[in-house]
């Protein structure tokens, strides 16, 4: 039935009626087009025409009387054509005023620019010319409502006409084809559905001697050679019917082992016995970095691009696999198509046919370059907290002896030089006292190494350049005597003409340079060079090195050598505290690269270390300052920071430490007073006001030196103090400035430390 209602549907006899109709209805449209601009035409011709007409009957009679003034003509004019009936609006000028002017009624009051605007009217202006001389204008318009009322009319009328003409054509082909073909054929197509719906028996109208008569009987013929197929056929139907099931079924299995191979996170690949690819996965063309449409099946494998010790591994494995049936497990380092790293953990496993011979060779291989790199990564943090863990451990090791030593050297620094001061040069006592005095700040100069060490730089920071201070310290005794010690050894240096500013302690920089050339000069055996060189350094993207230098500005301080270099297993060390490879005859604590690694950590900065059979390379990292540099301070004479018998307190638990800051203080000339608590301070300074208190920071028997002045401060205040510590500036340091103390002075006292600092605060 449905078979029926399609067929009837797009039918011949349909197609064929619409196809008249269609083509009658373009007809008759374009007949209708063409009566309306035909009338249109003709209809406009005939305004244009009055229009002109009514300008040049203008032109012809108005000059005289638009000469001669006589509006009363003028008039007169105007009103004669208006009995022009589509004539809408008239108007007459002389010099730009308006003699007269006429709108027919009904029609909206506007000017003569409305109506040059409007569509639906005819405009034209025309000057009036008398003898030659212009004396007027005249500006009309037409309507264009009355000829499109005649359009409308003349041309229902001769549509009707037209379509009648149409429709009774139409209908006498229509009864035509009908007869003749539409019958006929509707019995065929009848005759043919019966057949296609099963019934092989359904009778066929071959009387006709036309064409669908001779249609007719070929689809009989059609019909009978039918008949002995359709047997055959059912059976072929059958078979077929059967097989596309069992392939159907082939194809979902097949696609569902596609998918899970597929969406595997690891990459299967099968290689025949000659070792060529015959598949790999989709996730291995995403190992590989591989487009999806590269051409690799039939292709030896392993890949051409793997690195050369990858492919021999993996081509030995493939052999034991093909040799011994096993399967075997191994993790190499390959690389893809881009030249990227990447680990591949693989897993060879034989397949066999069915007489238990190896057919291929399945490569199962799993991307575990991330795992590797985490691994790598941890154990670099690890090592790094070691080493960290490791150095402040040391450094508050080195903090502990360096704050005992301090004590224990303030005698043997600050006794012999307020001795050496009463003591003429000629006296037998001054050279031995004055050998005391040196060896007592060389022995500082290593407490001074330890305070480094324990990531304290007590000295202040200023804007330097690195230029200056490489060429002081090659001007320095200690350079010179390097230099004497080791005359093989050529020292050269390389500086950057516009090198930039850095913010930092010129004493350690130069303690910097002095550890670091000492130990290149001693790496050199026999003849060698050593190169201190300085350059600006921008880094747009971070370093990895010895350690890893972020982005930014740089100046690099860098010392070279061509030596033996530093062994791997030491270089890992070499900024260790008491860490040495020196021998006995070679002066040395162990303390110098601990000095350096400390400094410049303390400077914010970075160091690179690079070492090989030929030399060595010390790059330092130090960020840039925009600072200017200021003026050099001259060293201030002893008489400028004398006292005047001002009365300073000492508070100190240390009883030697208040001896020899009294006994420096009495020597400049002040009134000194010594406590050995914080507790007793307070007390003493509730019956006693003093000018200046010289306050211990760390006292660990009672309250500390920022609790002390906390408290002094309620009794009198704005009291003046300086803090002082042989330990390096704390956060309670720094809290008690915030209250008011001033300067802070790092032990061992000497007597310019302590006099200048007392001078600058009692003259605030």
């Amino acid at each position: 039935m449905s078979s029926r209602k399609l067929t009837s549907g797009n039918s011949i006899r349909h197609r064929f009626t619409y196809t008249l109709i269609a083509v009658v209805t373009g007809i008759l449209l374009l007949f209708s087009i063409a009566i309306i601009l035909y009338y249109t035409g003709t209809i406009e011709a005939k305004l244009e025409k009055r229009l002109e007409d009514a300008s040049n009957l203008a032109k012809s009679s108005l000059p005289s009387a638009l000469w001669q003034f006589n509006h009363v003509y003028v008039n007169d004019f105007i009103d004669s054509i208006f009995l022009e009936d589509d004539l809408v609006f008239a108007k007459v000028l002389v010099a730009g005023a308006v003699v007269k002017e006429k709108l027919r009624p009904g029609f909206p009051q506007k000017d003569f620019v409305w109506f040059r605007k409007s569509p639906g009217f005819i405009v034209k202006e025309i000057d009036i010319t008398y003898e030659g001389q212009p004396v007027g204008r005249i500006q009309l318009a037409l309507s264009r409502q009355r000829i499109q009322k005649s359009i409308i009319i003349n041309s229902v009328i001769s549509i009707f006409l037209l379509a009648v003409i149409a429709a009774a054509i139409s209908i006498t082909i229509f009864f035509i084809t009908r007869r003749y073909i539409f019958r006929p054929l509707s019995r065929l197509e009848g005759s043919a559905e019966l057949i296609s719906g099963g019934d092989l028996d359904a009778s066929i109208d071959t009387s006709a001697n036309d064409e669908i008569g001779n249609l007719a009987r070929s689809f009989e013929q059609m019909i009978k050679n039918l008949k002995k197929i359709t047997t055959s056929r059912d059976r072929l139907d059958n078979e077929v019917k059967e097989r596309k099931q069992a392939e159907e079924a082939l194809r979902d299995v097949e696609r569902r082992n596609q998918a899970l191979v597929d969406h595997s996170p690891v990459c299967h690949k099968i290689v025949d016995l000659d070792f060529n690819l015959t598949y790999m996965s989709a996730n291995g063309y995403k190992m590989l970095q591989l487009d999806g449409n590269a051409d690799v099946y039939g292709k030896p494998y392993p890949f051409e691009f793997f690195p050369a010790a990858f492919r021999n591994e993996m081509t030995e494995k493939l052999k034991k696999v093909k040799e011994t049936g096993d399967a075997i497990a191994m993790e190499a380092l390959a690389k893809d198509i881009e030249g990227n790293e990447v680990w591949l953990d693989s897993t060879l496993l034989p397949v066999l046919d069915d007489d238990r011979r190896i057919d291929y060779i399945t490569v199962v291989s799993a991307d575990t370059t991330h795992r590797k790199l985490a691994e790598e990564e941890k154990a670099e943090l690890e090592s790094k907290l070691q080493r960290a863990e490791k150095m402040e451990a040391m450094g508050l090791m080195a903090g502990g002896i360096a704050h005992d030593l301090n004590n224990i050297l303030s005698g043997i620094v600050s006794y012999p030089e307020l001795l050496l001061m009463d003591i003429p040069e000629d006296s037998p006592m001054f050279k031995p006292i004055k050998t005391i005095q040196e060896s007592g700040m060389r022995a500082a100069d290593v407490v001074e190494d330890l305070m480094t060490i324990a990531r304290g730089v007590a000295t202040s920071k200023e804007v330097m350049n690195f230029n200056a201070v490489v060429e002081e310290y090659l001007n320095s005794t200690e350079h010179n005597n390097l230099v004497s010690i080791r005359p093989p050894v050529t020292f050269k240096t390389r500086f950057d003409a516009d090198l930039l500013n850095v913010n930092g302690s010129p004493t350690h920089i130069k303690k910097i340079l002095m550890n670091l050339v000492t130990n290149a000069s001693e790496a050199i055996e026999g003849s060698g060079t050593v190169i201190i060189s300085t350059m600006n350094q921008y880094l747009d993207e971070p370093l990895r090195g010895y350690e890893d230098v972020v982005t930014g500005e740089y100046v690099m301080l860098t010392v070279s050598d061509d030596g033996l270099g530093i062994s791997q297993q030491d270089l890992a060390r070499i900024f260790e505290p008491f860490y040495t490879k020196k021998v006995m005859d070679r002066s040395g604590t162990g303390l110098g690269l601990a000095v350096v690694w400390n400094t410049v950590q303390d400077h914010k900065g970075y160091i690179n270390v690079e070492s090989s059979e030929k030399g060595t390379v010390f790059e330092l990292y130090f960020p840039v300052t925009r600072e200017e540099l200021a003026a050099e301070k001259e060293e201030v004479p002893l008489g400028d920071y004398l006292g005047h018998g001002e009365k300073i307190l000492v508070v100190d638990d240390e009883e030697r430490q208040r001896e020899i800051a009294g006994g420096i203080l009495t020597k400049l000339g002040y009134k000194a007073e010594a406590v050995s608590s914080g507790e007793e301070a307070i007390e003493y300074v509730k019956e006693h006001p003093v000018d200046l208190i010289v306050l211990d920071m760390v006292m660990p028997k009672g309250i500390n030196g920022r609790k002390t002045y906390e408290e002094i401060i309620k009794i009198h205040p704005g009291q003046k103090a300086i803090i002082a510590s042989g330990y390096v500036k704390t956060k309670e340091v720094e809290l008690a400035q915030e209250l008011g103390a001033g300067k802070y002075i790092k032990k061992p006292y000497t007597l310019p430390k302590v006099g200048l600092a007392a001078k600058e605060e009692l003259e605030k």
